[in-house]
């Protein structure tokens, strides 16, 4: 099926949750002051990143019978330190096994077969993903998973560093109404990728505001809603359409499994209401001095199951 290219102002809106999305607006070399705002903002490091690279997001092991990773945005800081940012569109029940294959994957990725290195050298890694979805019974917003002890909480290394964002969990209306700047910038993204709010309502509440990210703000709703080349629109088409389908069939498939549930929760339901019915006929010709065995030749019930009543 051919993609057509947008031409309404409604429709030039990029969703920025789509793959395409997502790398054009963090992944691209020009928008690297974008990725490096969100991470200053969601980990706040005591010296903030300052620059980044971007590395290939094919990690092919040296193992030919190992299972390669492909990510979404993997970059390294002035300092060594690994970033891989995904963004996951549909529920997966092994994120969280995911997430710490990535991690390990990437850590297993520095060492080196030579006698000058050493462990020493293994540096911090984070795995952050943004989750159009929850994956918690009470689910919060962000979650940082680190290796910590058991019995005391404290730290045990700072190298694996896990983060979940569970974009649903934003519930604010405006920019003012979010507690963190990586909140902030969520909402935004959240908000036009949904067409809650036009581009000038959202740079309005950027401008009311006193932030001192305002420019990155400002970057980014420009970069979603920024004109594109026609071969552009059409990669992006094309994804968005992978996009839709992915949501359409997983909504289908949520659907499909609440029906099995409620369907067993009705057959289980009616084989409770038999299994009790049939007690009570027990009960009944226990009382009227019925024989045992024959109580249980009627009712299929065992014979200690009716001493028991």
């Amino acid at each position: 099926m051919e993609t057509s290219v947008p031409t309404s102002t409604h429709e030039r809106v990029i969703n920025p949750f789509t793959d395409w999305g997502f790398k054009h607006v963090f992944g691209r070399e020009e928008n690297k002051e974008l990725l490096m705002g969100f991470l200053n903002q969601l980990l706040k490091p005591d010296v903030p990143i300052r620059d980044i690279q971007y590395l290939n997001t094919e990690l092919t092991p040296d193992d030919p019978e190992l299972r390669r990773c492909l990510f979404d945005v993997l970059c390294i800081d002035e300092e060594g330190d690994y970033y891989l940012v995904e963004m996951q569109k549909a529920l997966d029940r092994h994120i969280k096994s995911r997430l710490v294959y990535y991690v390990c994957r990437l850590v297993d990725h520095m060492g080196k077969h030579n006698q000058e290195w050493h462990y020493n050298q293994i540096k911090r890694v984070y795995a952050i993903c943004l989750m159009d979805f929850t994956y918690e019974q009470d689910p919060t917003l962000c979650q940082h998973i680190s290796l910590r002890s058991k019995q005391t909480g404290a730290v045990f290394s700072e190298i694996l560093n896990i983060i979940t964002l569970q974009i649903p969990c934003i519930h604010a209306k405006t920019l003012t109404e979010c507690t963190e700047s990586y909140e902030m910038l969520l909402y935004l993204l959240q908000t036009i990728s949904k067409n809650m709010k036009t581009k000038e309502e959202l740079l309005a509440e950027i401008e009311a505001t006193n932030l001192p990210d305002k420019e990155l703000f400002r970057r980014v709703i420009n970069t979603v809603t920024e004109n594109l080349t026609a071969e552009q629109w059409v990669e992006y088409g094309r994804d968005l359409e992978k996009y839709t389908r992915t949501i359409s069939e997983y909504r289908s498939a949520r659907e499909a499994g609440w029906e099995q549930g409620r369907e067993e929760g009705r057959e289980e339901g009616r084989e409770e209401g038999r299994e009790e019915s049939r007690r009570t006929i027990a009960k009944t010709m226990k009382d009227n001095q019925a024989a045992v065995d024959f109580i249980s030749k009627c009712t299929g019930l065992s014979v200690s199951e009716i001493e028991s009543l």
